[in-house]
């Protein structure tokens, strides 16, 4: 599989197969590439550093750690810091990947730990129809990523939003039980992170959207104004979804009540069904002379009529009285 490609001229697009043959066409002044490196090791990363000589601490960035999203202005080129949520497998849970960025005049090169779904489908239409990014600019494609990265953070937030409505749901049954609020934990918990990387994207890009970076073309500046409020538009969305776990939450917790308050209800009526039962069989089981005497042979049943009569009583007072 090509690592990227070269645009030479006369508009001709090559894929690159390896890095060498980067180096082989990176000599000739009117080269423009896009390389796009996955999961590259130390050694890809020292053989790019000798082609293209790029900032070292950028370069140990692109490996390691779990740096803020972030853009730093070099001589020559700028470095993007930036995160996707979708590999080529989605997840339940929200995994961003780190994909880091070098762009100057006549090069695009993105690096990430792991595979990003955003920049292989940008891969795919470069290969395709290299004459609609490639041509008019490596600043186009790194725009067309970020703007793919930035899709999938609105398909995200839809796909929470149909988790918390279904949530929502279950709030209201009457036997909801504690994995509702194991759930809606879990979600928040994404939601927050969701929310952080939407903030620190924006804050990063509203400078390129106002042209303060020369290595990425004006006339890109209102698409990139689009992208920051797609951004905007993932924060109310995650503000709003916040909202929506609290209901979810109160929810829970106003069913737990009506239930405890079903059975305490349950529990006191038949206490006071049993209430005065217990009261007769207190008193006659005293050792005095009572009528009926006890050692009539009809006293026990007797009182065990009595008994049942004054249960029935009260338990169709209590239906009348729709307490049951």
């Amino acid at each position: 599989m090509a690592i990227g490609f070269a645009l030479l001229p006369g508009n001709e697009c090559r894929p690159l197969k390896s890095l060498e043959d980067l180096a082989e066409l990176w000599t000739q002044s009117d080269v423009r590439v896009w390389v796009d490196l996955e999961s590259p090791s130390e050694e890809d990363l020292q053989r790019l550093n000798q082609i293209i000589a790029l900032d070292d601490e950028a370069l140990e960035d692109c490996l390691h750690g779990e740096q803020q999203p972030r853009v730093d202005e070099f001589e020559s080129y700028i470095f993007l810091v930036l995160y996707g949520l979708h590999g080529l497998k989605e997840q339940e849970d929200l995994d961003p990947h780190k994909l880091a960025a070098f762009c100057g005049t006549r090069f695009l090169i993105t690096v990430g730990r792991h595979p990003l779904l955003s920049v292989r489908q940008v891969r795919a239409r470069c290969g395709r129809h290299p004459e609609t990014l490639l041509v008019r600019g490596v600043d186009v494609v790194l725009f067309e990523i970020i703007d793919t990265i930035v899709d999938y953070y609105l398909s995200v937030i839809d796909r929470y939003e149909d988790r918390l409505e279904a949530l929502e749901e279950r709030s209201f049954d009457m036997d909801v039980d504690e994995e509702v609020l194991e759930q809606v934990a879990e979600v928040r918990r994404d939601l927050l992170e969701l929310r952080r990387l939407a903030v620190a994207q924006r804050h990063l890009l509203q400078p390129v959207a106002k042209g303060e970076y020369d290595f990425v073309s004006e006339t890109l500046g209102q698409q990139f104004s689009h992208v920051c409020d797609h951004l905007s538009q993932v924060i109310d969305s995650v503000d709003s979804l916040r909202e929506t776990i609290v209901s979810i939450r109160d929810n829970y917790h106003a069913g737990l009540t009506r239930r405890t308050n079903e059975i305490m209800k349950v529990l006191t009526l038949y206490a006071g069904i049993l209430l005065p039962l217990t009261l007769i069989a207190g008193i006659y089981g005293m050792n005095l002379p009572l009528w009926p005497p006890q050692n009539h042979p009809a006293s026990f049943w007797g009182v065990l009529s009595g008994m049942l009569i004054i249960a029935g009583f009260l338990l169709v007072y209590f239906r009348r009285r729709r307490w049951l």
